[in-house]
């Protein structure tokens, strides 16, 4: 019986699209509607359509006009009812209302009936004008079916934008952010890369998160409809079951930002390259870097205190002091979310310098500089040190920590933890520097030998704990002649040697410096 109704109304709306112009606004309507005079007539629960009006209903696009029309200025109208178009008489909201400045708000409406059937954002705001002008379904209706005809699904941010811009700039916050450039042909590599379309193309994003059981990786789209991960990718426009129309709720353990910023990986292989980090670094999961053995490993406070994970830093749900929206769309951090917990956060960082306005107690300059230490390391390697399983470990900590991104920010204790432990237990086969056993009580720097010399000699020095240690030789003036040492070394004794073959005979000094330690000695180079 269904199937007969459903056949009967295709072959009316076939009839009456041929026999009258189209694309008039018919309106969402309230589901009493007779089938084929208003969206809802279709979509509800039961009936021959997906019944998305029964969630829609539910969404502030549905609330859009109702819920704020007592500071709604004529102006307004356009984005907050559905079909303004001035230009065209097609049934839309425009036609039932004129701006009137002795009224206020400044219009009245002239026809209420037809006023109230255009009301807020409906389907046709975003689908368009998909009515005959009798009130009747107009084939364009249909164009979704193959996706690319009239009613194809839109799933770009311009179409969000037309309203969500300027005074409610959301559209303008989500252009400069790395969203907006996830499918940029400069990741054509990515794009052609089934595994990786789930996280930078808008289309196979929401597929995704219908179905995350089912999904499969594929490229649903390709060329020009290739979107990438817009408005409609993370809110949906039809259902507002979770906060802010979000595909998913927000949770401690996860929210949908996860669903791309959580590696899932069961174990770390310390042979792979770690990718995308930050959701394994906030939670202190225990696949975040290489864990030595016999070492314990303590997550920060940040693990525990974002209660809304990254949106708690990243996007700004409620409106400034000073009433304003500014939703964090452009997803960088927000200096606003530390100093609700550090009350002493604005006077401890230079909130002039993006580069230094989230390094609070040297958070973010101590990873960096450990970094530094580590990558020199791993720079100063052979090819026989990158086949061991201590360079491996030590590179892929390294490597996790940059995959993370935030200098830290995001784990500190634990980023840095992984970046010392990696550093002491590594050390390169760097040449002309030889370890011997067994670890020192003391910092002591040895007398070259042999003293005078031509032209090598040995220098000796001992570390009673892991230091960054620079070994330089100056001329008898204090010129630099030249760096012989300059990376981490953990506890122990070294010697490095010095071929001086390239230099006059004459007095040279030596130096060491290792943390607080620092000591110079005298050496004769005689040729």
């Amino acid at each position: 019986m269904r199937h007969k109704i459903f056949t009967t109304l295709f072959i009316l709306v076939i009839s009456s699209s041929i026999a009258l112009s189209q694309n008039y606004y018919l309106g969402v309507g309230n589901g009493t509607e007779q089938q084929g005079y208003s969206c809802s007539s279709c979509h509800t629960q039961g009936n021959i359509g997906l019944p998305i009006y029964d969630t829609w209903k539910l969404t502030k696009h549905a609330q859009a006009y109702d819920s704020l029309k007592s500071i709604l200025s004529y102006d307004c109208l356009k984005c907050h009812t559905t079909g303004w178009d001035p230009a065209t008489n097609n049934y839309g909201a425009d036609e039932y209302v004129q701006k009137d400045t002795t009224k206020k708000p400044n219009y009245r409406i002239i026809d209420s009936v037809g006023f109230a059937a255009k009301k807020n954002i409906q389907c046709e705001d975003c689908h368009g004008a998909l009515g005959n002008q009798d009130g009747t379904l107009s084939l364009d209706h249909w164009g979704f079916i193959n996706g690319t005809g009239t009613n194809a699904l839109n799933y770009s941010a311009q179409l969000c934008g037309n309203c969500h811009s300027g005074h409610s700039p959301y559209y303008e916050q989500w252009s400069a952010s790395k969203h907006a450039q996830s499918a940029a042909p400069a990741l054509s590599y990515v794009i052609k890369n089934k595994s990786c379309v789930r996280c930078h193309v808008a289309q196979n994003f929401i597929a995704l998160m219908k179905s995350p059981s089912t999904y499969k990786d594929t490229i649903l789209v390709t060329g020009s409809d290739i979107q990438p991960l817009t408005c409609v990718a993370c809110h949906d426009p039809h259902d507002a079951k979770y906060p802010s129309q979000l595909r998913s709720d927000i949770t401690y353990s996860q929210v949908i930002c996860d669903k791309c910023h959580y590696a899932e990986i069961d174990s770390v292989n310390i042979n792979s390259t770690p990718h995308e980090q930050s959701g394994l670094a906030l939670s202190g999961d225990k696949n975040f870097g290489y864990r030595y053995t016999g070492q314990t490993y303590i997550n920060s406070a940040h693990t525990y205190a974002a209660t809304e994970r990254c949106i708690n830093c990243h996007v700004n749900n409620t409106p400034n002091p000073d009433g304003s929206v500014n939703t964090g769309h452009t997803f960088e951090p927000r200096v606003q979310a530390c100093e609700g917990c550090h009350s002493d956060f604005a006077t401890s960082v230079n909130l002039s310098d993006s580069t230094k306005m989230f390094d609070y107690r040297g958070v973010q300059s101590t990873t960096d500089s450990l970094i530094s230490i580590l990558q020199a390391k791993i720079k100063k390697s052979t090819k026989a040190d990158s086949a061991t399983l201590a360079f491996k470990e030590a590179n892929y900590n390294l490597l996790a920590v940059q995959a993370d991104g935030s200098h830290g920010v995001h784990n500190t204790r634990l980023s840095q933890k992984l970046l010392r432990d990696a550093i002491a237990n590594y050390n390169p086969s760097i040449t002309g520097v030889y370890t011997e056993k067994g670890i020192p009580t003391t910092y002591e720097l040895s007398q070259n030998y042999p003293n005078p010399f031509n032209p090598t000699t040995t220098i000796n020095f001992s570390l009673p704990e892991g230091a960054n240690v620079k070994v330089v030789i100056y001329d008898a003036i204090g010129r630099v002649v030249t760096t012989l040492v300059d990376t981490y070394y953990s506890a122990g004794n070294y010697k490095v040697d010095w071929n001086a073959s390239a230099y006059a005979s004459g007095i040279y000094f030596y130096r060491i410096e290792a943390k607080n330690f620092n000591m110079v000695k005298k050496m004769v180079l005689m040729k």
